[in-house]
């Protein structure tokens, strides 16, 4: 990439042309890359999804491209759009080197999309269960320290329900881990029908649940809770053609009264 449109601290900068999904896509990977500085975005609707991404990071928008590029130079930029006249007006202003357009965008804009869906997949996989596809241990506690800093921020209070089925380990043993995973999963989803959506359920491990009720207001509220799932659990469970009960056994913290 030609060097005069680094900067002095050897970051390339990089004008976006094309604000739907392929800059969308290029934002994802690119707007924390510190060997990236991405000085301007450019789309004719002002309402397209990366505009609205790059104002959240402070990134400069256009709607006219002779501004973007004069506010931008020097740069180089991507034209994502599949108008080759816009490739064209960048060359002229800017240098046939500085403009990447045409089939090398169209592949970019593809392998940036690609790259993107692996990288979403990856952070899924690391951060949830296989089996039950809740959050798991890693992101409990990031949901959690972001529950306490709400809580301090808005002086509320929040509930953490530690949980295990009782009765798990002989219905595993009797029946077979087929049986065994489909009650996890049907517990977790049991589980999950009793709180709100802002709420986090994870699963710790083995027959081990966790959640997260935020934004606590009346006394009775975390009981609503504790006792819809342990009603939920006590239901008798049908997997594989086999019909077996557990039972669940919550212990409760409270944010800030125990700590």
């Amino acid at each position: 990439m030609p060097s005069t449109t680094q900067t002095p601290h050897g970051q390339q900068r990089v004008l976006v042309i094309g604000a739907g999904r392929g800059g969308t896509a290029l934002l994802d990977l690119f707007i924390t890359d510190p060997t990236i500085e991405i000085v301007g975005i450019i789309d004719s609707n002002p309402q397209a999804p990366a505009l609205v991404i790059a104002a959240e990071h402070g990134i400069r928008s256009f709607t006219d491209l002779a501004e973007a590029i004069e506010a931008s130079r020097p740069c180089l930029a991507f034209n994502l759009t599949s108008d080759e006249s816009v490739s064209a007006f960048a060359q002229a202003q800017l240098g046939s080197a500085n403009v990447i357009g045409g089939f090398q965008a169209h592949f970019l804009w593809n392998l940036l999309t690609r790259l993107k869906q692996t990288n979403d997949q990856i952070t899924h996989l690391a951060h949830h269960d296989a089996l039950t596809t809740l959050p798991n241990r890693i992101l409990f506690y990031d949901r959690l320290n972001q529950a306490i800093a709400r809580a301090r921020r808005l002086n509320e209070s929040f509930a953490v329900l530690y949980l295990d089925l009782d009765g798990f380990k002989p219905v595993n043993d009797m029946y077979g881990h087929d049986v065994g995973d489909a009650l996890l999963r049907e517990a977790a989803r049991r589980i999950v029908a009793c709180v709100r959506e802002s709420d986090t359920v994870a699963r710790m491990g083995g027959d081990e649940f966790t959640v997260i009720v935020g934004g606590l207001r009346a006394s009775n509220d975390n009981d609503r809770v504790v006792n819809g799932i342990v009603e939920a659990i006590a239901r008798p469970f049908v997997l594989n053609g086999k019909t077996c009960s557990v039972s669940a056994s919550v212990g409760i913290a409270l944010y800030p009264d125990n700590g």
